[in-house]
């Protein structure tokens, strides 16, 4: 054991599951002595002070100028405390705040952030309206935004580089608040709130393993702190903490997770799903042709075609390039007649021994690696009386290591300028050394010893897939400065001056990638061994795949002030004013990591994408804000900011709200608002960016039947295939423009209960997005690959080397961003607690907060209203993982007079259709997505049309030994929820379900066991 780290090893499943069958009943049996010495009942643990609560302390409220003590909001804020995230069992903010029901669709889990544009972050997406639209604040203050955008598109600040330890609270403002903050507080505003005030030595170690014996975690935090505000006038303190968690591979769970074969998946009438293997043979004994293994196979060719015209001879079929080796460690299969000559029909004549491989199995990683540590210094002083300054700075650093499926050699170049594509790769007849600039005949090479017919004076086609997975790993630094005071002069004019720094300093770095011109070149000279792959020495390896190291950063720096005074008194309390200016500067540097190459379009990377954002601006504001208590049962508000961009925009964002009290009880509140989203770095100068999405070619499609027909029925034509969507980004793009209001009832009969319903409708205007796809590919096969729409260009994909004269499947579908028409939201957000005395010093705590999506939806430019709520859509903005109309949780929690607790917290996501509505799909019509979204049997109904809720629950519980101990564990998924097998959703991207509401499902049940030291 590490000094100061607590490390765990289990290796049993059966330990483990008796360990978390008995841990609650350990740390209850630990607390038992502790309740016998003090039965007396306990005071009651307050509740949070309501909005218009006065006590003798100014505070400040997110998504207001105005510091005062009876300051009352109307907008509905949820407050995540620091014991919030104890009793619920939560190691980072990132992962609390997922869980937070106003987090909907677009959400960026880390299950998300292997491969996506984002590599290495994570965000939420308020009201589902993207994390473009939700604005993350660090005490009140902007922060640099990750230097990748969110779908190469939208700018947001990552989750994983704040400092969990530390924090007081996390206010989740939810509503529009460009009226106080500015750009991109659309949809709300996430406030991290750090602690004042840290006073003694404050340790916590834990760690973790999930009941199968893998994905551990480990965490350790130190704190200490000097010095009281109220005594010696100021406090110092200094803060470290280290996490780290291991990855998760598909291979690590049971079927159907485990493999892309779902053949085993059958309906009553014997009807199965797709055995989407490379060379996999269907439930039916169907063969759909001959794919690329990391096992080369070969077949014979003279001058760039077959070397013999029938296909059914067998002198031309594929073979094992080195049959003694045999499939090496892929499943070996021996086709029937029947399934090779349906081989023959593909145009791929083969022997019968064939190696299948599974790529889910063997590369897909669920979770990254991650390991995240920091440090942060605070002080707070006060200066005087009537003032207090403070002064903070942070570094944190976040990795991740992810790792996803070879690439075959055979194939086209990244989309940005001109591609290339290398299809077939032909192994020559003789070698010649790299550099020979005469052609390479018998007179100055010599036979091709990875060529078996080359003797023969024959070329070689040869399938292969590389044999290293790719792997990408993201390291970002953080810097993170601020500091300001604030206080009052005369008569009580209150002022606030405060400014920031930040940094975020990203290495993305891109492993065994390939590029096709070196391919070529080590093809012809006949350098890389294909009889047997793994001989091939590092030299190659890394000459056909060189490291790839791409360096981007971000700044932002901003200087705020304001003041503020009441200005004379109302019936209802003072009239309060508030004005400010700020001044930012905001950058963001990401060069491509595979730029175009004009003079020579081969020398460059498959599959690494070509963005590239390169901007900065500077934004002068100016604010207001005027609250006025009109008489005891009524408060009015007014705020409103102006923005200037040094890029040309400007606007005015103004917000009232009311707060109406009849009873002491009762309050009702609403808003409206206007607010704005500034067009991001990449949606105005972003390079081409291209993202994958899944589809099918079905036969009852218009020219489905034709195409696979062309294509003699094989797997290239009829098992799923991705195409790009490539944006462009648009220096003439508007600002976003949106309306906001919420109504809502707060009801607090006594201190022990309180409950709140607010209704909330966002609609946003000049959304900025793709002009509408959604005919691209009917209208693609239909035509013979010819299509017009409006601002869409699109093209082929790689041709079919067994019908290179066929219509190649669809490629890339290009566009520039354009401002479209509009979306429209709406919802109902819920909460109650309740807070009972329970006698004996025991209370009660339980806590509902739960939203209803009502609507999401966006007009098409051609004028149809796309209705995303309850569905998998937008895909476009979700990559398939849904808008669920209900999200919820429910804790639970007893407390054993402070020196115990037990919790339990439920998480609820309904169900959804699988319609994806943003590519023709209809949720009241199954049909209208098969092949797309929703999976299909072998005779083509569908295997499932809706995907179901799923509940998670988490228990927490702790004891504390004296008062300077605290020992605690956290079961999550206690009852061991499996996630809705479901493979069309996440772009069908090889996982079977949603990543973005069910990765706690395939984790499966977790154990946790820590300890804290507080001195």
């Amino acid at each position: 054991m590490k000094k100061g780290l607590m490390t765990m090893t289990i290796r049993s499943p059966g330990k483990i599951r008796l360990l978390l069958a008995a841990a609650p009943l350990v740390i209850a049996l630990a607390a038992t002595p502790a309740f016998a010495q003090d039965t007396t009942a306990a005071p009651l643990p307050s509740a949070p002070a309501p909005a218009d609560d006065t006590s003798q302390q100014d505070v400040v409220v997110t998504g207001s100028l105005i510091r005062n003590s009876a300051t009352a909001t109307a907008a509905p804020i949820n407050t995540l405390s620091a014991q919030d995230f104890v009793t619920r069992g939560q190691n980072t903010i990132a992962e609390a705040l997922q869980t937070i029901p106003a987090n909907g669709a677009g959400t960026m889990t880390r299950a998300w952030n292997s491969f996506g544009f984002a590599t290495g972050a994570t965000a939420v997406s308020l009201r589902g309206l993207t994390t473009g639209n939700t604005l993350t604040l660090f005490d009140g203050q902007r922060s640099a935004i990750y230097p990748l955008g969110d779908d190469g598109q939208r700018s947001f600040v990552d989750l994983n580089t704040i400092p969990q330890s530390i924090v007081e609270k996390v206010d989740v403002l939810q509503d529009g608040a460009s009226s106080t903050y500015g750009a991109d507080a659309v949809a709300g505003v996430v406030n991290v709130v750090i602690k004042k005030e840290i006073v003694g030595l404050h340790a916590n170690v834990s760690a973790g393993i999930s009941e199968h014996g893998d994905g551990g975690e480990k965490r350790a935090d130190l704190t200490y702190g000097y010095g009281k505000l109220s005594e010696q006038g100021f406090n110092i303190y200094i803060n470290g903490e280290y996490q780290s968690s291991n990855p998760l591979y598909a291979r690590d769970r049971g079927y159907p997770y485990n493999t892309n074969d779902y053949s085993r998946v059958c309906n009553g009438a014997g009807n199965c799903l797709t055995n989407e293997t490379i060379n996999g043979i269907q439930a039916n004994g169907d063969f759909g042709g001959l794919g690329s293994t990391r096992v080369p196979v070969v077949q014979p060719y003279l001058n760039g075609a077959p070397a013999y015209e029938d296909p059914a001879d067998p002198r031309g079929n594929f073979r094992l390039l080195n049959a003694s080796a045999g499939c090496r460690d892929l499943k070996a299969v021996t086709l029937t007649p029947a399934q090779q000559a349906a081989a023959i029909g593909a145009n791929t004549p083969t022997d019968p021994q064939i190696c299948q491989q599974d790529n889910i199995n063997d590369y897909l990683q669920e979770i990254p690696k991650q390991q995240r540590y920091g440090a942060t210094a605070h002080v707070t002083v006060n200066v005087g009386d009537r003032a207090q300054a403070y002064a903070t700075g942070t570094f944190y650093e976040s990795k991740t290591d992810s790792s996803i499926s070879p690439l075959a050699f055979a194939n086209q170049t990244a989309a940005g300028g001109t591609q290339f594509t290398l299809s077939p790769v032909i192994l020559p007849t003789y070698i010649c050394p790299r550099g020979t600039t005469v052609d390479c005949t018998a007179a100055n090479g010599t036979l091709n010893p990875n060529n078996p017919f080359a003797a023969a004076g024959q070329q070689a086609r040869v399938n292969y897939r590389y044999d290293l997975p790719r792997r990408t790993l993201s390291d970002a630094k953080t810097y993170r400065f601020a500091g300001g005071i604030s206080g009052s002069f005369g008569d009580n004019w209150k002022y606030d001056v405060n400014g920031t720094y930040s940094e975020v300093d990203l290495r993305i770095t891109n492993k065994n990638y390939l590029i096709p011109q070196r391919l070529i070149d080590v093809v012809n000279d006949g350098s890389f061994n294909f009889v047997d792959p793994s001989q091939n020495s590092q030299a190659i390896r890394d000459y056909i795949a060189p490291t790839n190291v791409n360096n981007s950063n971000s700044k932002l720096w901003q200087v705020q002030a304001s003041l503020s005074k009441a200005l004379f008194a109302l019936p209802g309390g003072d009239l309060v004013a508030a004005v400010g200016g700020a001044y930012r500067h905001e950058s963001v540097y990401n060069p491509s990591a595979n730029a175009p190459n004009e003079v020579n379009p081969a020398d460059r990377y498959y599959s690494i994408n070509s963005v590239s954002t390169i901007g900065s601006r500077n934004v002068r504001s100016g604010f207001f804000e005027i609250d006025a208590p009109i008489f005891d049962q009524l408060t009015l508000n007014g705020s409103g900011r102006y923005d200037s961009y040094s890029s040309g925009q400007d606007n005015f964002s103004p917000k009232i709200t009311a707060i109406f009290k009849p009873i002491e009880q009762l309050r009702f509140r609403g808003t409206w608002s206007r607010g704005f989203r500034i067009p991001s770095f990449q949606e105005a100068y972003g390079q081409p960016t291209t993202g994958y999405i899944n589809a099918t070619v079905s036969p009852d499609q218009p020219g489905g039947a034709a195409y696979i027909a062309a294509h003699g029925n094989n797997n290239y034509a009829k098992l799923p295939y991705s195409y790009g969507l490539t944006s462009s980004g648009n220096p003439n793009l508007k600002p976003e423009t949106s309306t906001s209001l919420t109504g809502g009832v707060v009801f607090e009969p006594n201190r022990h209960f309180a409950f709140t319903v607010d209704y909330y409708h966002i609609k946003i205007k000049g959304l900025i997005g793709a002009p509408d796809y959604s005919g691209v590919e009917e209208a693609y096969y239909a035509n013979n690959g010819v299509v017009n729409l409006p601002g869409i260009s699109v093209r082929p994909g790689i041709a079919d080397p067994d019908h290179p004269n066929a219509l190649p499947q669809l490629g890339f579908v290009e566009y520039q961003y354009v401002n479209t028409t509009s979306e429209t939201t709406s919802g109902l957000d819920f909460s109650g607690t309740a807070r009972l005395p329970l006698g004996h010093g025991i209370n009660l705590t339980s806590r509902v907060d739960a939203t209803y999506l009502i609507n999401l939806d966006q007009t098409t430019p051609a004028g149809v209203v796309q209705k995303f709520a309850g569905s998998l859509s937008p895909c476009n903005i979700t990559s398939c993982s849904g808008a669920p109309r209900w999200r919820g949780s429910w804790q639970n929690t007893l407390d054993f007079s402070g020196r115990a607790s037990l919790s339990a917290t439920a998480y609820y996501t309904s169900g959804y259709s699988m319609a994806s509505v943003d590519y023709g799909g209809d949720p009241s019509d199954c049909s209208a997505s098969l092949g797309s979204s929703v999976y299909t049997y072998n005779n083509g109904d569908a295997y499932k049309c809706h995907a179901r809720r799923f509940i998670d629950v988490d228990m927490t519980a702790s004891v504390k030994v004296g008062d300077r101990f605290t020992f605690y564990a956290n079961v999550l998924n206690v009852f061991d929820a499996k996630p809705d097998f479901n493979p069309g959703q996440s772009y069908d991207s090889g996982f079977g379900y949603n990543v973005a509401w069910e990765s706690q499902g395939f984790i499966g049940r977790f154990v946790r066991f820590g300890a804290k030291i507080d001195l």
